[in-house]
């Protein structure tokens, strides 16, 4: 309390922008300019494509027999890379039928120590079919990027949905009314400066988490404080909580502290137990509509009415609200007279 709170309309546009920049950063970086890897190392590559390089490092020696360049074009494997390479390497060409590049491998394999590691099942060899060098993950990431990208728009049309319902809540009356409505300079003429702020907000059942503020600065948009209502204490919950009382508080700057005062059911009034756990939080007020009361610091005052509440039907009688609509007008507090204590 006396925090400012991120607005919520502002936080859900955040999180659509987020995931949007998301989304479009994947479908750039998957599908528009997909990365394209260069000067990999050979013992980086898949298995298939160390058989092939195996195969090459073959040719070469059988063309010049120098044994130490091949052994140079492989000093960076581990030696378990290059016997599955050269396994892999002699059931691809196997299966190619190419007797020639066979015994190339074997000759490469024998002069440079090489022991064949374990073959794979026929059919299953490093060379495959047609179409089918890509890997698992290479063939399956277009189908997760669609699934993805569906979700993140399903995700935006739910976010448009709640702003949009959560507006037309507002035009309605069924949602808080949030931010300041200052009233035209001319209606305070001849009672004062203007004020400061003047806000409404609107209580309504279900809203669990409800907890309004509001800046108050000068004309000068200089901050001077903040005021807000929040929910105080709840009598239990069955669909939703239900609350028997709210804070009502006003943070001034200059004074460095927040007075609160407690908006009671009616209920919540008479129970000298709720009475004694909410004292330390404030002067008790019974609410009741018109009820009007004031919050006072050194700078600062704000008057608060209630426009508008209901109780709910069930359960002990007039014990929590299901709507409470409350107003606060803010203005800087008047100076003493001179010779008033």
């Amino acid at each position: 309390m006396g925090s400012l709170e991120l607005d919520r309309k502002t936080l859900l546009i955040g999180i659509g922008g987020l995931i949007l920049g998301l989304a479009l950063g994947l479908l750039i970086g998957w599908v528009i300019w997909p990365v394209q890897w260069t000067d990999a190392y050979s013992y980086e590559l898949s298995p298939a494509g160390r058989a092939e390089f195996m195969g090459l490092v073959a040719d070469s020696y059988a063309l010049d027999k120098d044994p130490a360049l091949a052994a140079q074009h492989l000093e960076l494997w581990e030696p378990e890379e290059k016997s599955q390479a050269v396994a892999d390497a002699i059931q691809m060409y196997q299966e190619m039928g190419r007797a020639d590049k066979v015994q190339h491998v074997q000759d490469l394999a024998m002069v440079l120590n090489i022991t064949p590691g374990p073959t794979t099942p026929p059919g299953e060899g490093a060379a495959p079919a047609e179409g089918g060098g890509k890997s698992f993950w290479a063939r399956v990431r277009p189908i997760c990027f669609v699934f993805f990208f569906i979700l993140l728009l399903l995700v935006l049309v739910w976010i448009g949905y709640r702003v949009a319902t959560r507006q037309r809540e507002r035009k309605e009356g069924k949602a808080p009314a949030r931010g300041p409505a200052i009233p035209p300079a001319e209606e305070w003429e001849g009672k004062g400066p203007p004020p400061l702020g003047h806000f409404i907000t609107t209580y309504s059942w279900g809203e669990d988490t409800y907890d309004e503020s509001f800046s108050i600065e000068n004309p000068m948009g200089e901050f001077l404080g903040e005021c807000g209502v929040g929910i105080s204490e709840t009598i239990g919950s069955d669909e939703h909580d239900r609350v028997t009382a709210f804070e009502v508080w006003l943070f001034d700057k200059g004074d460095i502290r927040t007075v609160t005062k407690v908006l009671m059911s009616q209920y919540a009034f008479h129970n000298d137990a709720l009475r004694t756990k909410l004292a330390p939080k404030g002067e008790a007020i019974l609410a009741h509509p018109g009820a009007t009361f004031t919050l006072e610091t050194t700078n600062l005052q704000v008057q608060v009415n209630v426009n508008e509440m209901e109780y709910g039907q069930d359960g002990a009688p007039n014990s929590y609200f299901t709507k409470l609509a409350v107003e606060l007008v803010a203005m800087e507090k008047p100076p003493e007279e001179p010779g008033q204590f």
